[in-house]
Parts: C-alpha cells; sequence; structure tokens
C-alpha cells in the first residue's frame, strides 16, 4: 500500500475506505443484525467510513432512532451512511471480557 492509502493519526493506522450506499434492504439487513445482537447481548465491530477513512468501534449497540437510522455503540452515536460493514468480532469472549473491565473502571 503506498501512504495515500492510509494516515497515521494519534499512532493509529486509518486506512481509506468508501461508504456504500444506503438502501432500503441495506438498512433493514443492519437494524435486523443489531436487533439480534441486542436481544443475544452480543457485541458487535462497526467499521466505519469516517472522512474517507476506515475507523472500527466495538461493543454493545443500541438502536437509538430509526428515522435518523442510527445507533449508539459505547456511548458515540453512528450514522447508518457512515457504516461499511457490521460483524461479529472474531474473539468475542475476550472482547466482552475488555468491555467488561473497562466498563468496572466507570463503576464507582
Amino acid at each position: 500500500m503506498g501512504n495515500s492509502d492510509y494516515v497515521v493519526l494519534g499512532g493509529k493506522k486509518y486506512y481509506r475506505t468508501t461508504a456504500p450506499i444506503l438502501s432500503e434492504k441495506r438498512w433493514a439487513e443492519m437494524e435486523n443484525l443489531v436487533k439480534d445482537s441486542i436481544h443475544a447481548d452480543t457485541i458487535l465491530e462497526f467499521v466505519l467510513c469516517i472522512g474517507s477513512y476506515e475507523e472500527i468501534i466495538r461493543g454493545k449497540a443500541f438502536l437509538l432512532n430509526e428515522t435518523l437510522r442510527s445507533f449508539l455503540v459505547n456511548h458515540r452515536v453512528v450514522m447508518a451512511k457512515e457504516i461499511v460493514e457490521i460483524r461479529y468480532p472474531e474473539n468475542r469472549i475476550q472482547l466482552e471480557l475488555d468491555l467488561e473491565l473497562e466498563a468496572e473502571k466507570y463503576e464507582w
């Protein structure tokens, strides 16, 4: 990859990407996947297109606003038009433990 394919910010590499067109079918698939993860109480991984660069966030997702097509993931609003992909993380058990430990830091 050439230097123009990624940018380094804060020591992290962000790769170039493009957001797909948000069709009704694509929205319905995303909405169903998030609803299934809510019922199963599982973590999802969101690949986002932010300013033409890829960003990955992980966490339990909640349907925030169906009209605006947005989700809440780790206290962050994610708009459906920013989502490149939603997937289950490779190592779900470790991620769940990491998130529980992170959550315990904030509980006093």
